[in-house]
């Protein structure tokens, strides 16, 4: 039978369904992007799409809903996202005896690419774009459960790189560069994300000990070309399973062997990956975090594109939002969210148990903010009451906040450190760079006694991509994966013991 599709920038077209299918796999196998965080196992609720049938138009989710002859399913844009940190590299003059590389890190839930003068080692141009693999799920698990079926690890590979493909031929056709112009390639990501981009098996990763088929740290093929010149490319090295290359560019580009004082880098993403240390000695960690700071597993969580929610702010009696692009709300995405429950918790509306009060609990001035959405106690964010905050969401927070803070406290205690020591916070990510630094110490996500030493790197990751293009940068991120002990938490009785101490969010 034969599905039409009709795409955000209007075009139409018909893609292949046979009986039985859900809409979810048929928008797989024609290499659409639609976000199914639960990977397809209908828990999530995320993978909701309009769908016009038999008269008859309406969201549905794309995981329960089988395909139809002749339904019609439109999806909204989800595959180009803000940079943060990167400012618009405005008009590009192409000099024809130049020549270029591609800088890219490839993460869970987005991926940046970065096209770089390999003279002058400036970026002329750059393009963000969703991991095409969102729609196996929304964490390294999840993905690598999924390459695990019969023709599994080939589809991740293939969906992968053939968004990573687009994504620099885009780069190419956007600057008028020829694509033989371009002469070399760097990648950082997670470990496992470094494995489907070379083709390899992933599988290990997933179980106890959790050992990778390669820590890379060289040049590797690539499972598909890039371009028809970029066939390989330079992966940067992992430490671990979970502290992977875009750990190592991320600390090279942060400088932490600058420092003689401690820099502590959080990296908060799916994995909330982590490192302490200074110019001779650095530990690093990965907390399983969740998905929460990316806007996925929560009930009205987005990335950050038009309509997000990405800053909370209280008024009088009212909250303050502000979206990205200034359009109306429709969602939430990390910094937002960070936000949200900060602002919840410091006017009562959630206890120090985490607990979302009822609407006659409430404080006379925000008791209008509380409500109910199937069956569940919300907080309102908006005055149009389109996106709220659920108790379910402010759990999620609370087991993410506790994991990265049971990670901090691990790592210092690794050292034998004192807040005092620390004298900078290095946060990278796109949420790291918009996230406020007072609502991450309100909670408690950040040891308060930090607050002020804070330091927003932006995307550390795509910098040290930047970096690993040329011979110094390679070597330093070289030395820096050389140099890390990684602390494995599943099995340290500290991280479990701080996990519960942290759980809360009692002042400190």
């Amino acid at each position: 039978m034969r599905i039409i599709v009709r795409n955000q920038d209007g075009s139409v077209e018909e893609v292949a369904a046979h009986e039985g299918q859900t809409l979810l796999k048929v928008l797989q196998d024609a290499g659409k992007p639609i976000f199914a965080p639960c990977g397809g196992e209908g828990t999530c609720g995320r993978c909701k799409v309009l769908v016009r049938d038999e008269g008859s138009v309406g969201y549905k989710l794309a995981c329960e809903t089988l395909a139809k002859e002749g339904s019609e399913i439109i999806l909204e844009e989800i595959s180009t996202v803000k940079i943060a940190g990167v400012a618009d590299q405005g008009h590009f003059t192409h000099n024809a005896s130049a020549t270029y590389g591609i800088a890219i890190d490839v993460g869970s839930t987005t991926m940046v690419f970065h096209l770089v003068d390999l003279l002058t080692a400036n970026i002329v141009a750059s393009v963000g774009k969703v991991n095409p693999q969102v729609v196996f799920g929304s964490d390294v698990i999840a993905r690598i459960n999924a390459s695990s079926k019969p023709g599994g690890l080939d589809d991740l590979c293939d969906c992968l790189l053939s968004g990573m493909r687009d994504a620099c031929e885009e780069l190419c056709r956007h600057t008028g560069i020829k694509a033989e112009d371009v002469k070399a390639c760097s990648v950082v990501g997670n470990t496992t994300m470094q494995h489907f981009i070379c083709g390899l098996d992933p599988h290990d990763i997933g179980i106890a000990p959790f050992t990778p088929q390669s820590l890379f740290g060289g040049t590797f093929t690539l499972h598909q070309p890039l371009l028809p010149s970029l066939t390989q490319a330079y992966l940067a090295p992992a430490v671990a399973g979970y502290v992977g290359g875009d750990i190592t560019a991320g600390i090279r580009a942060a400088r932490m062997r600058d420092h003689e004082a401690l820099q502590l880098f959080i990296d908060i993403g799916t994995n909330g990956e982590m490192a302490l240390g200074n110019d001779d000695k650095i530990v690093c960690c990965a907390t399983a975090a969740g998905p929460a700071f990316e806007g996925a597993s929560i009930t009205l969580g987005m990335p950050a594109m038009p309509g997000a929610i990405s800053k909370v702010t209280l008024g009088d009696g009212e909250f303050q939002i502000e979206t990205v692009d200034d359009a109306p709300a429709i969602g939430i995405c990390g910094s937002g969210l960070l936000d949200a429950v900060a602002a919840v918790v410091s006017v009562g509306l959630v206890d120090e148990t985490g607990y979302l009060c009822d609407e006659d609990e409430a404080d006379e001035h925000w008791s209008h903010c509380i409500g109910e959405e199937n069956g569940e106690t919300v907080c309102y964010l908006d005055a149009a009451h389109n996106v709220y905050l659920a108790q379910s969401d402010v759990r999620k927070v609370q087991l993410a906040k506790s994991a990265i803070r049971a990670g901090i406290e691990t790592m210092m205690a690794e050292f034998d450190a004192t807040y005092d020591q620390i004298d900078e916070v290095a946060l990278a990510g796109g949420f790291g760079m918009h996230l406020d630094p007072h609502s991450a110490t309100a909670i408690g996500l950040i040891p308060p006694a930090l607050d002020g030493k804070v330091r927003a790197c932006g995307n550390t990751a795509g910098q040290g991509a930047v970096e690993c293009l040329f011979e110094q940068g390679r070597e330093a991120t070289e030395e820096i994966a050389e140099l890390a002990d990684y602390l494995e938490l599943s099995t340290d009785k500290r991280f479990n013991e701080f996990y519960i101490d942290f759980m809360g969010f009692e002042e400190e």
